[in-house]
């Protein structure tokens, strides 16, 4: 910027002007002919000098707004960009990211020949805890089951809050179904693990489904619609949660091909379709 390259002659300003303003013409030659042309010239330059102190000034204001406005437009841009992936509550990727993600691990594990898991989660009973004790409460349930959710992964895993009090977790780099089976493990013992928030101790179960890639599927939405299906059937079959009737399940079941439930090992249950 032309005002910033020219800084240095711009601060020399006020003290030249201070010269100017100090300046007395000796009152032996006070009288001469020539001194009136003399003070008329100082004058203008006294002026003239005042005028450019008060343009930089204001220079200097604006280019202190613009600094400011700059600021805050790139803390907005940043904050955009952040929401854009990843959501606003628990600050987890969000669906967007999770995708993104899930595309490079795949590539990841066809290049080493690897295997990639997705586990559907769902906090059994969810609703209780906003209906007793209030939606704040329950915001900060979710915010902590996802500090829990990222301390049970890897750095190179993605926990991802996929909507409501559902969370899917990415699962990649990994050697087969034994690996994925001992995280979920994990996850599930941290979740239901008791939580004290603004006094009350909160204890909630949770569901959890399964799918692999590429053995249960390849695409994204038909890996997430096994692993969703697993987390139904995990929760019809937990004591204490709702269950799910049979017939209404069957025809949940319809559209799947092939089903990983994390409690049967390697077994898949194909559905009619």
């Amino acid at each position: 910027m032309g005002n910033r390259t020219s800084n240095g002659g711009a601060q020399a300003l006020p003290a030249v002007f201070g010269r100017v303003q100090s300046f007395r013409v000796d009152d032996a030659v006070a009288d001469s002919p020539d001194m009136a042309e003399v003070h008329r010239v100082l004058t203008t330059m006294r002026l003239r000098f005042g005028a450019a102190l008060r343009q930089l000034e204001r220079l200097r204001y604006r280019d202190a707004l613009l600094e400011q406005e700059n600021a805050l437009l790139t803390e907005a841009v940043v904050k955009a960009r952040r929401f854009a992936y990843h959501d606003e509550l628990t600050g987890l990727p969000n669906r967007h990211l999770l995708l993104d993600r899930f595309n490079l691990s795949v590539a990841l594990a066809e290049r080493h020949d690897q295997h990639v898991a997705l586990l559907f989660l769902d906090l059994d009973r969810f609703k209780r805890v906003n209906d007793t004790l209030g939606h704040s409460v329950g915001d900060k349930l979710l915010q902590q089951v996802a500090q829990r959710l990222v301390a049970c992964i890897r750095a190179s895993d993605t926990a991802c809050r996929y909507g409501g009090d559902e969370f899917v977790v990415l699962l990649s780099e990994l050697g087969g179904k034994g690996g994925a089976v001992v995280v979920a493990d994990n996850i599930r013992a941290h979740l239901e693990a008791p939580y004290l928030i603004d006094g009350a101790q909160i204890t909630v179960t949770t569901s959890v489904g399964m799918a692999m890639y590429p053995v249960d599927g390849q695409a994204f939405g038909d890996l997430l619609q096994v692993a969703d299906l697993a987390m139904y059937r995990d929760k019809a079959r937990r004591p204490g949660t709702p269950s799910t009737s049979d017939s209404a399940l069957d025809a949940t079941m319809n559209g799947a091909s092939v089903v990983s439930l994390l409690d049967e090992g390697d077994e898949r249950v194909r559905a009619a379709g």
